[in-house]
């Protein structure tokens, strides 16, 4: 607990309002609750563009909070010009590039993104990036049952159209479209949903799309909010009624509190049932247990916090987790920099959180509006990633610009303490850690979400690196194989990993892939110092890099590859591809390749060990040649392969060593989407394209091309007879 600090007046409030005792509520878990997955998220936040500049951000303890905006603008007449003369018009949270939008990415003309609400381009690029960060192909969403649920206040951009006497364009403005325009972006058609909550806005969206997870309406949703300040009479307002700061910081619990600065910013979390997200084997960021969703009712004035219906608000999020109150390690408070409002809500969260919790364990508390401002109908979903960052890290983040406790919390008997400098997550050894976040709005919107960490054996083993984000379950990838070999059972025992790996590329323009090899360069800078890289393509990081590429992102028709080994090769084709843009012109329409099999000239055994080793698809085949050579030859292809038969010279055994090999690269490209239209194949050549071609199985090809062996072997044989009887005659 902080140290008593001198008794000082305390505000004037207005009279208690009359408030019915809650209902009993029963401390056991609601078993018919599912827990939710967070499965991905991204974030544009003040002085961050991203998660990784986010959380270093925190961690350094740094205040984004400035003086004006820092972009070249021109910005008169907006909130956040540096020249404007009132200082609460220049003071705030500000993102950069708000007037930037990569309009053609979304199919978008540019006399309609001109008039697009700066939120409605936010919230598309936020919610792209979060699936990407779940390793989703968002094209793979199309035509789903996936929803989107995103808090968002009035349009402040309207003022903005009317000052420069221009008229709104409806389309470009209104709330319901700017998610609206989400799903029509991506295809999604489960629920679009905008929630106006104010500053609860963001949590409340959460909360209804866990909801509606649960309840089967959605199989995944994107939830979050985002938040601009545009607008001098919303900020003459604020001002007026007194909620800003006038020294410009937000002090939550410190006797100097005077208000709030406000931020902008968007926030976007992408939930799946946690079910289904451990069957797909997603990485998972934490969990959803319980939230819980309620009004003020009658309280003292409209804007004026109820304790009592804050501590009804716990009581049902922590009956719907099944937690007890003890249980919780931190609270991200919604802490405004209110005298009133402040304590109020700890004394809330003491009466709660307080029981049964040993005072040597207090619960901490913290909020990240110290750090970027009040981001509103944001707000909740910017304490929302930095609780998971939070967790992922193990440290909690320093509560800024408190140094003189609030006179009016009793902190030396409430058994809470805020974060004042970066603190180590309370170590648990029986449970995940967790959280709880809270916010609530102006309108009396009060809205509670509590998170658990998930950590697998994936993660432990990667908390070794510099770096801790989650990795995904191991999950089996099927294997598609052939009709050739479709009924055999595929041979997975004993593969080695694979040590050359491919990272495919693509953009909507050259630049735009120049930018992404960029991206994935100061990526490996990231993760320089980690553990998991080992330096090799084999190693988990790496392959999980190249895994995801290829599976979890979009494909574009500007496009590059990186064949690498390390990550030193790695490197170089990034290098080359930021240099180059990669293909300078969009591919045609794919047709289907023509297969070429040529005799059986040529070292194959040292790539085939190779395919054996670490290609299931490539082993399968080689392993049913080989079983039917064995039994009806009595040879084997795998010794030859390993440089172990007794005569490596036999025809039968090159021939039949050949077609199995070609037959397995066939198979090996058609597991993943590619087959010939044509075929043509010269010498032993000639029976691995007619299998590819359908005219017989793989199994009759390996005893032709045992039978072409051994003819090719007796012709030898009698041509050498021959020669040696001329030599004789002569």
């Amino acid at each position: 607990a902080q140290p008593a600090p001198q008794a000082q007046p305390a505000p004037q409030a207005q009279p208690a309002p009359q408030v019915k005792p809650a209902p009993e509520r029963s401390s056991e878990p609601q078993r018919d609750q599912e827990r939710i997955a967070i499965i991905g998220m991204a974030c544009r936040f003040p002085g961050a563009s991203d998660l990784s500049t986010y959380w270093r951000q925190l961690e350094a303890g740094a205040d984004a909070v400035t003086d004006g905006r820092r972009d070249s603008g021109p910005w008169s007449g907006i909130i956040g010009d540096p020249g404007a003369e009132h200082a609460s018009n220049r003071r705030g949270g500000f993102i950069e590039g708000l007037d930037q939008f990569d309009a053609k990415f979304f199919g978008i003309i540019p006399i309609e993104a001109r008039m697009m609400d700066p939120r409605q381009r936010m919230l598309l690029e936020t919610s792209w990036h979060s699936l990407e960060d779940a390793g989703i192909d968002p094209a793979q969403l199309k035509g789903s049952r996936a929803g989107v649920f995103a808090g968002l206040a009035g349009c402040e951009y309207r003022d903005l159209i009317a000052a420069a006497g221009q008229e709104d364009y409806y389309l470009g403005t209104a709330t319901s479209v700017a998610i609206g325009r989400i799903a029509f972006a991506l295809g999604l058609m489960g629920p679009a949903v905008p929630l106006d909550m104010t500053c609860a806005a963001s949590l409340v969206a959460v909360h209804q799309a866990a909801a509606s997870l649960r309840q089967g309406e959605v199989d995944l949703a994107l939830a979050g909010g985002v938040h601009v300040i545009l607008s001098p009479p919303v900020m003459r307002f604020m001002r007026e009624y007194g909620m800003l700061s006038p020294s410009g910081q937000c002090r939550t619990f410190d006797a100097a509190a005077d208000g709030f600065v406000r931020g902008e910013g968007c926030g976007m979390v992408v939930l799946k049932r946690l079910s289904d997200a451990e069957a797909d084997g997603d990485r998972i960021w934490g969990v959803v247990r319980g939230s819980a969703v309620n009004q003020n009712g009658a309280a003292a004035a409209l804007t004026v916090p109820n304790g009592t219906a804050q501590e009804r608000l716990f009581e049902d999020a922590l009956s719907q987790a099944g937690m007890a109150p003890s249980e919780l390690d931190y609270l991200e408070v919604h802490g405004t920099g209110s005298k009133l409002g402040d304590p109020i809500e700890v004394r809330a969260v003491a009466e709660v959180y307080g029981r049964g919790r040993d005072r040597e364990r207090p619960l901490l508390l913290g909020t990240v509006k110290t750090n970027i401002g009040h981001l509103e109908s944001a707000a909740g979903v910017a304490g929302l990633i930095k609780v998971l960052l939070a967790m992922r890290h193990r440290v909690i983040p320093k509560h800024l610009h408190f140094e003189n406790p609030n006179p009016h919390i009793e902190w030396d008997k409430l058994p809470v303490r805020v974060t004042t400098a970066e603190t180590a997550w309370p170590p648990v050894t029986d449970r995940q850690p967790t959280a709880g976040i809270s916010a609530f709005g102006i309108s009396g919107t009060n809205a509670h979400l509590l998170v658990e960490g998930y950590t697998t054996q994936a993660d432990e083993s990667a908390a070794n690196g510099a770096e801790r984000y989650p990795a995904g379950s191991a999950r089996r990838v099927p294997i598609h194989l052939t009709e050739a070999i479709e009924n055999v059972r595929p041979e997975e025992d004993g593969l080695e990993a694979r040590q050359v790996r491919f990272l495919p590329l693509s953009g909507k323009s050259a630049g735009a892939l120049r930018e992404l090899a960029k991206r994935y360069l100061g990526w490996l800078d990231e993760h320089a110092q980690d553990a998991a890289f080992q330096g090799r393509a084999e190693a988990s990081l790496l392959a999980e890099m190249a895994w995801t590429a290829a599976i979890g992102r979009s494909h574009f028709k500007q496009r590059a590859g990186v064949v690498f080994a390390d990550v030193a090769t790695l490197r170089e084709g990034l290098a080359s591809v930021a240099a180059t843009g990669g293909v300078s012109t969009p591919p045609q329409s794919p047709g289907r390749p023509a297969f070429a099999y040529p005799g059986e000239g040529g070292d194959w055994a040292g790539p085939g060990l190779g395919l054996y080793a670490s290609e299931p698809v490539a082993r399968t085949v080689l392993a049913r040649c080989d079983a039917v050579l064995r039994e009806e030859r009595g040879i084997s292809l795998l010794d030859a392969l390993s440089g172990r038969a007794a005569d490596p010279d036999d025809p039968v055994l090159t021939q039949s060593t050949v077609y199995a090999l070609q037959c397995a690269l066939t198979a090996l490209w058609a597991s993943v989407g590619i087959s010939p239209g044509m075929v043509c194949g010269s010498g032993v050549g000639e029976i691995s394209a007619a299998q590819a071609a359908g005219v017989f199985g793989l199994e009759t090809g390996a005893l032709l091309a045992a039978r072409r062996g051994e003819q090719t072997g007796e012709k030898a044989a009698m041509r050498r007879q021959s020669t040696s009887g001329r030599s004789s005659r002569t």
